[in-house]
């Protein structure tokens, strides 16, 4: 839990001797002691992670029995299939497992639905793996609650092994064997991982299970390279929380992606316009994923897969190309709904925008959903109509509980799921009204979503040099549960006059204070042009001290996330 800013602004005792210990500025001590990290051992052990430390995979309640089926089904050289999700994590982790069976002489088929046909096991999965004669099959980030398709894969003597990180803990398909570290009588210690580190562990598990011969083989390292990159696009893209083995495995993947030689991660790399300087977190969420994504959003995330699994670079830009005209349609197609979108969503005066239309496409409405959800500060769910039956998707801020708001309204949808932030649901067209009004009710009753995030401390601006900045990205990677170093600065004026970027959406201006001035970008400040423009400070702000790429105002830009007047407030203001 980190602790709320101190009224006064004298240091941490033990901030000096963290960072004497450890050869860090005061800063850096800071954010580790207000993020619970006050022990040196503990601190080296957090800037360096260790694979090893990584938790047996065998305490997954079904591990062994999940890795007897498959050594029987690589002993009988029976087919495996691989069946995976059309997201980013699904497709990485589908691949992972894939790349690894051809590894250990296995034959493996990668099998992903179209996503018309619906989220995990539909009817066109159960044909094909019927019609396909396989008697394992292995899911990818889909599964947990896919209980009838599942009971009848397993009445027709296919074993099915679910390895999954959605679903609850009522209505499990009795599958073979079920890994979900969510799931209450899982076994595993760390409940986050993603899809595609489920998968990991899993194929860690049966390597295990080898002579250790096989396991120092060059193509064995290069795989495990090659898995790294897997797991860290697909853990990012799926915005989980990078704490705990997710934090391991994505640092390590971040390293594993720059270093990378397979085709198919370069290829990506190049399409991304990051071949030549690696990619951070960022570049995943916002330039790879989506390319990946295309695929399955407006063509078939077979096509995602090509590329990860192709053969040569010459093959590798042909697969990439097509994802770029993919993801060149997605936006176009996304350009059009999100017109039609916003001014409703930011008109609406209920405390949800729910919306549906046969018009629209659904591999995009996720991503408009986000953008709704960002504008105006409220659950946004789109749906997409085909005949009786729309599938939707739904996005909500911070401090919401997307999954349980849906759950309230369960008994008017066919099916939903999915996370706190984003979830997937279908609903009968006769029922859309009633669940409309059930939704928005559950939103008015449920408790004000808390979008401030807790700030690490108290900062100067001449804190934040360039050589400390870039010690504070030692603590990266940032994301979901492990945000970037937040500081709050009080007495600052603002300098000049603030200008709008292209959308109108955030504001630059430079900040002042204490004979320091420094270029900040107030992120989704827009609407407040006119009340910063009079009015110079003091205030007080809450930012992420970052290098700025282009250093066109200097080496160091601050990410302001909040702005309170202190004329407004002549006390401390509460920014915990």
């Amino acid at each position: 839990m980190q602790r709320a800013v101190p009224k006064a602004e004298e240091p941490d005792p033990r901030e000096r001797a963290l960072a004497h210990t450890l050869g860090l500025p005061p800063i850096v001590a800071r954010v580790l002691l207000a993020r619970g990290l006050d022990d040196p051992r503990r601190v080296r052990t957090f800037l360096q992670p260790d694979l090893a430390s990584l938790h047996d995979p065998f305490a997954f309640r079904d591990m062994k029995k999940a890795v007897d089926r498959i050594r029987a089904a690589l002993r009988q050289q029976d087919p495996i299939l691989i069946h995976g999700d059309y997201d980013v994590d699904g497709i990485t982790g589908t691949v992972l497992l894939h790349k690894f069976f051809g590894l250990v002489h296995g034959t493996s088929r990668a099998y992903v639905p179209a996503r018309a046909d619906g989220y995990s096991f539909s009817r066109a999965s159960v044909d094909a793996i019927l019609a396909g004669g396989f008697k394992l099959v292995i899911s990818v980030d889909n599964g947990t609650n896919a209980k009838e398709p599942i009971a009848e894969l397993q009445r027709a003597g296919v074993d099915v092994i679910v390895t999954d990180h959605h679903g609850t803990s009522d209505n499990v398909a009795d599958a073979f064997a079920v890994l979900n570290p969510r799931l209450p009588d899982a076994g595993y210690p760390d409940h986050d991982l993603a899809g595609c580190g489920v998968a990991f562990r899993l194929a860690a598990a049966v390597a295990t299970s080898f002579a250790g011969s096989r396991l120092q083989s060059p193509e064995f390292g290069e795989f495990l390279t090659d898995a790294m990159t897997y797991v860290a696009l697909g853990t990012v893209a799926d915005v989980a929380p990078l704490c705990g083995e997710n934090r391991t495995l994505v640092f390590h993947g971040l390293r594993a992606l720059a270093q990378s030689r397979n085709p198919g991660i370069r290829a990506l790399l190049d399409a991304a316009g990051l071949l030549h300087r690696g990619a951070d977190v960022e570049d995943i969420g916002f330039r790879i994923a989506p390319l990946l994504n295309a695929a399955g959003r407006v063509g078939h995330a077979n096509d995602a897969i090509a590329l990860l699994c192709a053969p040569g670079y010459r093959e590798a830009q042909v697969a990439a190309k097509v994802l770029e005209t993919h993801n060149e349609e997605r936006r176009r197609v996304e350009r059009q709904l999100q017109d039609e979108v916003l001014g409703t969503a930011m008109a609406s005066p209920d405390p949800a925008v729910v919306l549906a239309s046969d018009r629209w496409h659904p591999g995009v409405l996720g991503i408009v959903a986000a953008r709704a959800t960002e504008a105006c500060g409220k659950p946004v769910l789109l749906v997409a109509w085909k005949g009786d039956v729309g599938r939707g998707s739904g996005r909500c801020a911070a401090g919401s509980h997307l999954r349980n708001l849906l759950a309230e309204c369960g008994d008017e949808l066919v099916a939903h799921g999915g996370h706190a932030a984003a979830a997937g649901f279908e609903v009968r067209r006769d029922r859309f009204e009633a669940f409309r009004e059930r939704f928005v009710d559950a939103c008015r009753r449920a408790p004000p979503a808390e979008d401030r995030a807790p700030i690490d401390g108290l900062a100067q601006l001449d804190e934040l040099d360039p050589h400390t900045v870039r010690r504070l990205d030692m603590l990266g990677p940032f994301g979901t549960g492990h945000h970037r170093p937040r500081f709050a600065t009080r007495g600052v004026r603002t300098v000049g006059h603030p200008l709008t970027d292209a959308r109108g959406q955030d504001l630059r201006i430079r900040v002042a204070a204490h004979g320091q001035v420094l270029p900040a970008r107030v992120v989704r400040g827009g609407a407040r042009f006119e009340e910063i423009r009079r009015h110079p400070g003091p205030w007080t702000i809450v930012y992420s001290p970052r290098l700025n790429p282009r250093g066109e105002d200097g080496p160091v830009q601050l990410d302001v996330h909040r702005l309170v007047d202190e004329f407004d407030s002549r006390t401390t203001p509460s920014l915990s």
